[in-house]
């Protein structure tokens, strides 16, 4: 298996094949709300890149509207994007749309490869597993970033899930996973203090919603891996 980092999306290349596996990172929020919503007994999280179509999709549908722009809900969603929201009383049963200012749109970069899965450090081990059990051989960790800037906390979350896949998969790292490596090696004592000082937890502060930083640092917290099925629906990666 080699695994490689994409820093920020704007950097994920092309010509994504069907023989690639791809990992949208999202930290701070988006990915670890998709797979929290999921754990909580969501039946499947459908991710769309803009607000009116997220309204449109959820009125014609029924499913909970939830995410954000700006880090707060827009006006008549259900939900925002903080992950201590979804809980299986909200959850159980229900389909959600998700839409958010960098995470969905990243999945969309992403949407032509052979796999799109969604990590975050909450499911870092989940991920990894799902990816050698389901015989992935060229793996790309991608970092959605903020505002088509690097942002830390998915850096180091690709670290910690290139750790993982070394360590259960024999991985191959490339530069950006030995760089994404690093920070994670870096910080893994004090993620929440990485997270607090990144540029996405400072904008979350900056909108009173900080305490989300905790429940996005928690690694390996969600025992849930989440992948892209072909009609556009994340759902739990079952054995």
């Amino acid at each position: 298996m080699r695994v490689d980092v994409a820093l920020e999306q704007l950097l994920v290349p092309g010509d994504l094949g069907d023989g690639t596996a791809v990992v949208v990172l999202d930290v701070v929020r988006a990915t670890t709300v998709l797979v929290t919503a999921l754990a909580a007994g969501a039946r499947g999280v459908t991710t769309v890149g803009g607000v009116d179509e997220a309204r449109a999709l959820a009125a014609r549908t029924g499913a909970l509207l939830v995410g954000e722009r700006g880090g707060l809900p827009p006006e008549g969603f259900d939900l925002g994007n903080s992950p201590c929201d979804f809980t299986a009383s909200v959850c159980e049963g229900r389909d959600v749309v998700l839409t958010t200012t960098n995470g969905t749109r990243a999945v969309e970069r992403c949407a032509a490869a052979g796999r799109v899965l969604a990590g975050a450090l909450v499911n870092a081990e989940a991920t990894a597993r799902a990816l050698v059990d389901g015989g992935a051989e060229d793996v790309l960790l991608v970092c959605a970033g903020s505002g088509g800037r690097v942002a830390a906390d998915d850096v180091a979350a690709a670290g910690c899930l290139a750790g993982s896949l070394a360590l259960l998969g024999g991985a191959e790292p490339g530069d950006g996973a030995r760089v994404a490596a690093a920070l994670f090696d870096a910080w893994k004592h004090d993620l929440r203090g990485l997270l607090r000082r990144s540029l996405s937890g400072r904008k979350l502060s900056d909108v009173g919603l900080g305490t989300d930083l905790d429940d996005c640092a928690r690694v390996d917290a969600v025992p849930t891996a989440a992948e892209r099925g072909d009609d556009g629906v994340f759902r739990e990666v079952t054995a």
